[in-house]
């Protein structure tokens, strides 16, 4: 049997990863000298509340080489493969933490795959792989799901300010400075495991109209897509496009996810985005 590994970086919840059966390690923030573990040591509603009345900036943290080791020896010692899915290696150090711990362990029953993508982007893909996994789908046969899914994934969405985003070293001074001079929002993708511009909107709501003319775009018509939600305390909104994208595309599930605090210390509060995937 198969046991699928990943991060908090998906936002799934605990009731999500118990469902699928996905073991989560967690990353961390860190408010000064306090360090917190996603989901163990805050909640996605404490932090943002942190978030916006601290003078302090968080700063985040992936987790050290040996909770992988803990959970890779914990597995293992269960008699099952491990396949461990985690948040592009290009925004967190994450996969690299993942392969310190392979290493220790000199286990070949350990695979480790770089998503690419994070947040829910990186959720659907994990699910994917839960499924075949207890499908009994063999270990070749997930990992090329898993590496065609990651090329045609897609994660579009827009933030409230690009403040956090800049300050936590994801954006430059520059796409900052003109956020914030002019009231320019930017609609921003995942492109190759990096935060990238998509697009320049004048304002939030036409940002996220034209997210919807994206996604409607992609998907409108395409039989057996994925979809899913993103948001950083944006509850109502993200439950209503979900319903939209459901009734829309004929959708069995749309899963709304709030990003986690590792990744809510980027995007900061009112980020809302879209993830997508429209088999080829």
């Amino acid at each position: 049997m198969i046991q699928i590994v990943s991060d908090t970086t998906t936002g799934l919840t605990r009731e999500l990863a118990d469902k699928y059966d996905i073991d989560l390690v967690p990353q961390r923030v860190m408010f000064g000298t306090e360090t917190l573990r996603d989901g163990i040591d805050i909640t996605n509603e404490v932090f943002l509340q942190r978030l916006k009345m601290s003078k302090q900036f968080p700063t985040t943290s992936q987790p050290p080489a040996g909770d992988f080791v803990e959970a890779f020896k914990r597995h293992l010692g269960a008699g099952r493969e491990v396949l461990c899915i985690a948040v592009s290696s290009l925004l967190s150090g994450t996969y690299n933490s993942a392969e310190t711990a392979k290493k220790q362990l000199g286990s070949e029953a350990i695979t480790l795959i770089d998503s690419k993508h994070v947040a829910t982007a990186e959720a659907l893909i994990v699910i994917e792989a839960a499924r075949m996994a207890r499908a009994g789908r063999p270990m070749a046969e997930i990992v090329a799901r898993m590496e065609k899914m990651i090329v045609g994934m897609r994660l579009d969405f827009v933030l409230d300010t690009l403040e956090n985003l800049v300050r936590g070293g994801r954006a430059t001074r520059v796409q900052g400075a003109v956020g914030t001079l002019l009231n320019i929002k930017l609609l921003l993708t995942i492109e190759d495991g990096r935060i990238e511009q998509l697009e320049r909107v004048r304002t939030k709501a036409k940002a996220v109209a034209r997210l919807r003319e994206i996604v409607d775009a992609a998907v409108k018509g395409k039989p057996g897509a994925l979809v899913g939600v993103m948001h950083t305390g944006l509850h109502a909104e993200a439950e209503a496009l979900s319903r939209e994208f459901r009734a829309a595309y004929h959708l069995d599930e749309c899963l709304v996810l709030e990003a986690p605090p590792a990744v809510a210390a980027h995007a900061g509060p009112g980020a809302l985005g879209a993830a997508y995937y429209v088999e080829s």
